[in-house]
This record gives structure tokens, sequence and C-alpha cells, in this order.
């Protein structure tokens, strides 16, 4: 799965921009802000989430989660990527997608649980076990989508005067892919 996704990530980097609305550097930003938002929420819900087990707790912040990661799909719609980003966008909206599904079955699944059950492992449920299959996929693509922009920083190509300006552009961006790394 990381070879191809690294792959269909180095093939639409490579491609030449013609046309689309925002450049690289552009939608790159744009990404970078979105996932740093959604990022950033899900972190503070789960460092609000006390241990106490409390269902009503659990069933808003399965709420909330769902919210964040719906919001964020809702960003991957309106973006529209340059051309040498098409493929990666397209995955992500993908991937995003189905992970907001994922953790919105979990979450109703939760608030059907009724007050006096043993919430237990959710995370341990076909449905957490699927959301967490959906979760591993997106931080794969982010740490591929990550890599594969970071080297456009160190190409130089400043002085090759055949290659478009847009193909020259450098891309800088920290996704803060992995919880622990953020």
């Amino acid at each position: 799965m990381r070879r191809l996704v690294a792959a269909t990530l180095i093939s639409s980097l490579a491609l030449s921009a013609c046309g689309g609305g925002l450049s690289l550097t552009d939608y790159a930003g744009e990404l970078e802000s979105a996932v740093t938002e959604m990022n950033g929420r899900l972190d503070e819900l789960d460092a609000e989430l006390s241990e106490t087990g409390d269902l009503e707790e659990i069933k808003e912040y399965a709420r909330a989660r769902v919210a964040a990661r719906y919001a964020f799909v809702a960003v991957l719609d309106e973006l529209v990527p340059p051309t040498e980003a098409s493929e990666l966008h397209v995955a992500a909206e993908d991937i995003m997608g189905r992970l907001a599904d994922a953790e919105a079955a979990l979450a109703d699944y939760v608030d059907e649980l009724e007050p006096e059950t043993d919430v237990g492992d959710l995370w341990g449920t076909p449905l957490g076990i699927a959301a967490r299959a959906a979760d591993k996929e997106s931080v794969e693509l982010c740490i591929a989508a990550q890599s594969e922009l970071d080297t456009t920083e160190r190409r130089d190509l400043a002085e090759v005067p055949w290659i478009p300006p847009e193909l020259k552009e450098v891309v800088v961006v920290a996704f803060g892919c992995i919880a622990e790394e953020r």
C-alpha cells in the first residue's frame, strides 16, 4: 500500500501544471492549514477525554471527532488542486471520506448504547478496528504526501530554463501526520 501511495504521489507531482486554480505552493498551504486544524481539534478532544468511562462524555467525544473529520472532508471537497497534485487530492478525498464514514459508524454505535452499558474498549470493536484501519491509511498517505512535497525543497532548478516555473516551486509543509510527533 505504501509503495502504491508513494508511486501515485511521485507520478502526480511529476506532471506539469497546466491550468488549475491554485499553485502547488498555495494548494499545499491550504491543505497544511486544514490538516493542522483537524489534527489540533482531534488532539484537543483526546486530551479532554477523561478515563472515567462516562457514556455521555464518550458520546460527545465521538460526535466531535466525526465533526472534525467531516469538516476536513468538506475543505478537501472545496479545494481545487493544481494538476500536479490531482491524483494526491483524489486519494486524500477517498481515504479521508472513508475514515470520516468509519468514525461516524462508530459514533452511531456509541449513540445507541444504553446508559447502564459497560462501554469497554470501543476501538477494539469491529467498528473501532475499521476506523483505526482507515486512520492508519490516512497516516500513510499523509506521510507519503509530506515526503513527496518535501522533495521539492531539495531540488535546485532555478537555473534550468527549459523547466516550466510551476515545476520549480519549492513546497515546504508540516502536516503533523503522527500524533506523537506533533
